[in-house]
């Protein structure tokens, strides 16, 4: 029996959409985050793909995600601002906080956008690059329900913390760094216990504190930071930047995506960053020096090796499988199909 199967990824933009249009959200709002689930998966970031749209439904039956939020602009300061989610989806409030960014960063040369009380946003990078028609470096932030361990730690307090940021280029493909905290990304653990894979030691932790390669005792345990000390204060930084900063809610006082908690909403907080380059250097200069920078960087390359720029992994992914088609394991694929049978939407064959 074969493992994966291939689906279209106009076709499975559809259904997602479709399935989320059936849970309340209008069809504008449907398309956007449908379109962005299948982008992560063509970009090869399948964690945050169409592997999270069970969950997404099932936080939406349960009232912890809204699907007709009132979002509102709750402080408007020139350069910052402050959005209020009303717990909708994050890629909806997040697109919106950044497009806020971009307009202040228009006149200010910078715009700071802070986001409260919103719900997961998914790929933050996909955010991050809302800026690129604009000339602008965008940034992104996040916290997130209490996942990780500090450093010498036992229990879970802090979020993986994931950020994000997007330096467009003038001919090429922009620079795109987008990373979790955490040794790898909750969704690869995620992903894990739906395909009923163990995951690697040294990943997380069990309930009890105990190393385990179990991603079921890992979801209920916690994550590790990378690079020990380092991504743990990093992670720090990043509660402090998207949550404290701006009004938001603690990471240990979040409600969780995985394992789900109902008893709250997400609660989750955003930074969202633009910075206008032209308020700095002349757009050419800018470009000419990133492009001598890039070209020093490939031109080390050891004999027979390639150096990519962050970014660059992702595009080829993203234009191989439009033409090649998304592969999705079997038990993704079960799942959807579930949903489309509870919903009436029939999966693409």
């Amino acid at each position: 029996m074969p493992t994966v199967q291939k689906v279209k990824s106009v076709e499975l933009e559809s259904f997602c959409s479709k399935i989320l249009q059936k849970i309340g959200l209008t069809k504008n709002d449907a398309e956007h985050v449908s379109s962005l689930l299948v982008e992560a998966d063509l970009r090869d970031h399948s964690t945050h793909g169409v592997v999270r749209l069970a969950t997404y439904v099932d936080l939406v039956k349960h009232n912890v995600i809204n699907t007709q939020p009132n979002i509102k602009v709750v402080s408007d300061r020139k350069a910052t601002g402050t959005i209020d989610g009303d717990h909708g989806f994050g890629q909806i409030i997040a697109s919106k906080a950044m497009d806020l960014a971009i307009q202040k960063a228009q006149t200010y040369g910078i715009g700071m956008v802070g986001v409260i009380n919103s719900g997961h946003l998914g790929e933050l990078g996909l955010i991050a690059k809302q800026v690129v028609p604009h000339r602008m470096v965008g940034s992104i932030s996040t916290n997130g329900g209490p996942m990780m361990a500090p450093t010498g730690g036992s229990q879970p307090i802090l979020g993986n913390n994931p950020f994000a940021v997007c330096i467009p280029r003038r001919r090429d493909t922009p620079i795109v760094v987008d990373m979790a905290l955490s040794k790898t990304a909750r969704g690869n653990i995620i992903l894990a216990e739906k395909e009923g894979r163990e995951i690697p030691e040294g990943w997380a932790l069990d309930q009890s504190g105990n190393p385990t390669t179990d991603p079921k005792d890992a979801l209920l345990g916690s994550v590790l930071p990378m690079a020990g000390h380092k991504g743990y204060s990093l992670a720090l930084l990043n509660e402090i930047m998207s949550s404290a900063l701006i009004g938001g809610t603690p990471g240990y006082s979040l409600g969780m995506l995985t394992p789900p908690d109902y008893d709250k909403p997400l609660r989750v907080s955003h930074s969202v960053t633009a910075v206008n380059i032209e308020h700095f250097t002349e757009w050419d200069a800018f470009q000419d020096q990133l492009d001598n920078l890039i070209d020093t960087i490939k031109t080390s390359a050891k004999q027979g090796e390639t150096i990519y720029i962050p970014g660059e992994r992702s595009e080829e992914s993203y234009k191989r499988l439009l033409k090649t088609n998304i592969e999705l394991s079997v038990g993704i694929i079960e799942e959807l199909k579930r949903l489309g049978e509870e919903y009436d939407v029939a999966f693409p064959d």
